[in-house]
């Protein structure tokens, strides 16, 4: 764990059709998986690469991993675009509220 990125530790993810990939941008969040182990990429990630990319974490879960400490379990889910955006206005409205105290 550092800035640039969290390695996950688990089974090793396989690809069933290659993996041919054109190197492009990353965004924050982003998992790469690079040798069949994934790495959610944190604020000081590269900004283009070319390992395949499996998902993004969302921006209000994006500080929870970086507090994460190795060898904590870290679950994931798939949210849709408005459930993200939903749970990003609750996470600003937060930080209003605490910043208004």
């Amino acid at each position: 764990v550092d800035r640039m990125g969290y390695r996950l530790k688990g089974p090793g993810i396989t690809y069933r059709h290659g993996h041919d990939i054109v190197s492009d941008g990353i965004p924050l969040g982003g998992i790469q998986v690079p040798g069949g182990q994934p790495i959610v990429l944190l604020v000081d990630r590269q900004s283009t690469g070319g390992y395949t990319k499996i998902a993004t974490v969302i921006s209000p879960d994006i500080a929870r991993i970086g507090q994460t400490k190795p060898g904590h379990w870290i679950r994931f889910r798939r949210v849709s675009l408005a459930e993200a955006h939903a749970l990003l206005r609750a996470e600003a409205g937060r930080w209003q509220d605490a910043i208004l105290q």
